[in-house]
């Protein structure tokens, strides 16, 4: 399994573990959005969603990366839209940093 896949694996089981704190059934694929009307889950879940993910790339990866960070925050279009753009945030700030698969 790849980088990218490992990363999406981790994302889908935080999101499914909040989906499980929260009681709601939420469906959860690649192209899921993370904010917006359409949105599976709610300004404070998604806060929760990328602690969790956060804690659990750096664990992983033996990293620090920081996701909500200014770079985040200041890119056209949000890293946090959906699962796939936050897998693919979350590569790109892994590769930058040096870490390995």
């Amino acid at each position: 399994m790849g980088k990218r896949d490992e990363v999406m694996a981790l994302l889908k089981e935080c999101v499914q573990e909040y989906s499980e704190q929260s009681g709601q059934e939420l469906n959860i694929g690649e192209d899921t959005p993370l904010i917006g009307p359409e949105a599976t889950v709610d300004s404070l879940g998604l806060v929760m969603v990328i602690t969790s993910f956060e804690a659990q790339l750096n664990d992983k990866y033996n990293t620090e990366l920081v996701l909500a960070n200014e770079k985040a925050m200041s890119m056209r279009n949000s890293p946090f839209r959906s699962l796939n753009a936050l897998a693919d945030y979350s590569v790109s700030l892994l590769d930058e940093s040096g870490a390995a698969a």
